[in-house]
């Protein structure tokens, strides 16, 4: 998305991060946000390419999910399909 739009738009977003991508940035999200589970398959070659390590970081530090119910996780397509 453009991130003018998103941050215009409070139905599409309610924060809004302009972090580099890289699996150390992502994760330091995903420890103050708790999502439920995380998407990484926007974006072209950039989601492809930080899907399996940020896949493999979560398994080895996993983050409990802020609504209780397990871990965050990568939703989706499995990273190493």
């Amino acid at each position: 998305s453009n991130p003018e739009t998103v941050s215009t738009d409070y139905d599409t977003s309610n924060r809004l991060y302009f972090e580099p991508l890289t699996v150390e940035d992502v994760m330091s999200i995903i420890r103050i946000e708790r999502p439920n589970g995380i998407i990484v398959q926007f974006g072209g070659q950039t989601p492809l390419k930080l899907a399996e390590p940020l896949e493999a970081e979560l398994k080895r530090n996993p983050i409990p999910a802020a609504n209780g119910n397990g871990n965050v996780r990568i939703w989706g397509t499995s990273p190493a399909s």
